[in-house]
């Protein structure tokens, strides 16, 4: 290709700018925001003050597509946490977890993630960032060949050409009308209603530091009690702890900082009891409200132009509690990448890479909103024999706290390594029996 055209420079984006310099002559980014070369929480990612985790398999490509760019960011602050014993600790109703031996996470704030795959992506030679926004895209016999850019401060848009157009611009993608506007169909939206409400502050961390023996912190419920969502404690950059809270419906917190201290104080999990009167807060206190998880079906369209693929939320957007979204974006971009080294390509509607997007999509889905489904204020048409299936579900998250096979199963469909089968598979249920087993027993 000549040209390629990437709508919105959040981190979808600029993965998906990093694969198309590999194939096209030129990379054109269009990002409204004003992108400084710091890390910053942006306008455009509201969500940027939330915690952020780089999951196994999005960290694993990720390092693969930016070669040395998770040393990069260790090097420069962030925090490679263990998942042995001492390192990150999963909590289950205030239960401890047994350890899981092995592996790691990168802790990191969004701001910084970001900032760093920015710096990397723009230094390449053929990649451009233009400062605007997108509001419309132009066609001609059957694909589409460019986008209409409205400047920042500007008033008129102008139109960029391009051979190969990515829809990045997040959740609140407007190509459904775009494609009407050219005389396509919309494709079908499935949403899963959450009412989630999530806030975040940080806190100073001395060197080191742990908080009972520990040095990242998850705490989660199972379904039936989850009133509240899942808490986290996990150290980033700067020698600060990046601490979250979450509820759903009137359980959604707050700003105020006294309010999020007694949230943590009440946790069932010791670390973030202690965490208030242990440090001092570093920030103020961040909130993000998530209605919903989305996905838009793009490969089910029996019409579609040449010249345009989307990726990251504008294709499906998770509850982020599980942090899968970036993960699932760069798992995208491999897509892409795949897709486009194929001959002709881009000569017609972009049908094969669509359908590669949904088995990653599917994977990322079935577990999340599989838990979501049984959450008990969600309203949404219960398949049958859902009620044994939830019965399943805990089960398998209660065979966590004692058995290390099946957290470790667990662990691995959550970082997206591991599709949800993993955890149907005969060997992983058999455990799950004998650990039900042995919890009726004591």
């Amino acid at each position: 290709m000549r040209t390629a055209l990437v709508l919105g420079g959040s981190v979808a984006g600029m993965i998906a700018a990093r694969v198309l310099a590999d194939h096209a002559d030129q990379v054109w980014i269009v990002e409204p925001d004003v992108l400084v070369d710091a890390p910053v929480i942006r306008r455009g990612a509201p969500h940027g003050s939330q915690a952020h985790t780089l999951l196994g398999r999005g960290r694993t490509v990720i390092d693969r597509l930016l070669p040395g760019f998770v040393r990069q960011l260790v090097r420069e602050g962030g925090q490679l946490v263990g998942s042995g014993p001492g390192g990150a600790q999963w909590f289950l109703d205030g239960r401890a977890k047994v350890p899981v031996r092995g592996g790691s996470v990168v802790s990191v704030s969004r701001p910084f993630l970001e900032w760093h795959i920015r710096r990397r992506v723009l230094a390449l030679p053929n990649v451009t960032l233009v400062g605007g926004t997108a509001v419309g895209l132009t066609a001609t016999a059957g694909r589409v060949d460019g986008a209409l850019v409205r400047p920042t401060g500007g008033t008129d848009a102008q139109r960029h050409a391009a051979q190969l157009v990515v829809d990045a611009t997040g959740r609140s993608s407007r190509l459904a009308d775009w494609l009407g506007r050219l005389g396509y169909p919309a494709p079908a939206k499935r949403r899963m209603a959450l009412d989630l409400g999530y806030a975040t502050c940080l806190f100073h961390r001395e060197p080191g530091q742990r908080l009972a023996g520990h040095v990242a912190v998850y705490s989660v419920h199972t379904p039936s009690r989850a009133r509240n969502g899942p808490s986290s404690m996990t150290p980033v950059e700067g020698d600060r702890w990046l601490t979250l809270v979450s509820g759903y419906g009137d359980r959604r917190p707050g700003r105020d900082l006294g309010e999020f201290m007694a949230r943590c104080r009440s946790n069932p999990a010791t670390p973030l009891r202690l965490l208030p009167d242990a440090c001092e807060p570093a920030s103020e206190v961040y909130v993000h409200r998530f209605p919903d998880s989305v996905r838009r079906e793009f490969d089910r369209l029996d019409r579609f132009p040449a010249g345009l693929v989307a990726i990251g939320d504008a294709v499906a957007s998770f509850n982020p509690t599980y942090g899968q979204g970036i993960s699932v974006a760069a798992i995208q971009a491999v897509a892409l990448d795949e897709w486009l080294a194929e001959p002709g390509a881009v000569d017609g509607p972009a049908y094969a890479y669509f359908r590669r997007v949904r088995a990653v999509v599917d994977d990322a889905w079935d577990f999340s909103a599989a838990q979501d489904r049984y959450l008990p204020h969600v309203t949404v048409a219960r398949p049958f024999g859902w009620r044994l299936r939830r019965g399943m579900a805990e089960a398998v998250q209660h065979a966590t706290v004692t058995d290390e096979v099946v957290h470790r199963a667990f662990l691995e469909v959550v970082n997206l390594t591991t599709g949800p089968a993993r955890l149907r598979r005969p060997d992983i249920l058999w455990r799950v029996g004998a650990a039900a087993l042995r919890r009726h027993r004591a």
